[in-house]
């Protein structure tokens, strides 16, 4: 998968033509993953197109609102879950001050003239431009003036509450990964590969303190149960969580890792 900046655009090669989903996919949740699919049913009609998604490096929310909980994945998780879909690129925005300021028409006529899009599919509550100037009618005057095909997805439902990425920080908040599992159609997952930890022992665990905090979404403070894993190898430990801090402990007498490993990773 070949994946681009919104600078990138405007100096690297045309690519496409392609089909596109956009949108923030904090997550990849439940109701992200009809879209996505909408994109591949699209492509396989058609034949020979490029498959894309347009998002986010993080939530514009989290440089919006002062009271943002955490992202529910991180840039890396992103692209990780597109290139596991086997999308051919994706175009991953640093969200600034200067991309706020471009229309949405503006916003458009730019991917269509990089990755010559013939197929976008949207969310419902689709907005995009400066100060969200353009919704789903906007997108369809847009498409359909341009000969192009747009599909827009009715939302996602659970238990009768709209799937959303704010549905399931919700829920990691208060601890109810069982919820999180079932909005996201998978486990909740914290990336901790990009974070530097200490050890500390004591006569029955030996734990791994992060030295800096994360941007995802936590659980309330307490002792929770976790897996953790090493290079693909899965391990029992408890994840303790205090505002972004994080701990990880692992008790003595569990035999997935050596102390030596779990000091070395």
């Amino acid at each position: 998968m070949k994946v681009y900046s919104w600078n990138d655009i405007f100096c690297q090669e045309a690519i496409g033509p392609s089909a596109i989903a956009i949108g923030g996919f904090d997550g990849m949740h439940i109701g992200h993953q009809a879209l996505f699919d909408a994109v591949f049913e699209w492509k396989k009609k058609q034949g020979r197109l490029l498959s894309g998604v347009v998002t986010f490096c993080r939530s514009p929310g989290a440089l919006k609102n002062p009271a943002y909980p955490g992202d529910v994945s991180t840039e890396k998780q992103k692209l990780e879950y597109f290139e596991k879909r086997a999308f051919d690129f994706c175009i991953m925005i640093d969200f600034s001050e200067d991309f706020s300021k471009i229309e949405g028409r503006n916003f458009l006529d730019q991917l269509r003239k990089f990755c010559s899009m013939q197929f976008l599919a949207a969310g419902s509550d689709f907005r995009c431009g400066h100060n969200l100037d353009t919704g789903v009618a906007e997108l369809s005057d847009y498409m359909t003036s341009k000969g192009l095909e747009l599909k827009v997805l009715d939302d996602v439902t659970l238990n009768g509450k709209r799937v959303s990425s704010s549905l399931i920080r919700g829920a990691v908040q208060e601890g109810d990964f069982a919820l999180a599992k079932k909005l996201l159609g998978r486990p909740y997952r914290l990336d901790c590969s990009r974070l530097e930890w200490r050890a500390s022992s004591s006569d029955s665990s030996l734990s791994l303190i992060a030295n800096e905090r994360t941007t995802q979404v936590l659980p309330k403070a307490g002792r929770h149960p976790v897996s953790v894993v090493f290079d693909g190898k899965k391990s029992s430990a408890f994840f303790y969580a205090e505002g972004q801090f994080l701990r990880l402990e692992f008790p003595l007498e569990q035999k997935d890792f050596s102390i030596q490993e779990i000091e070395f990773q």
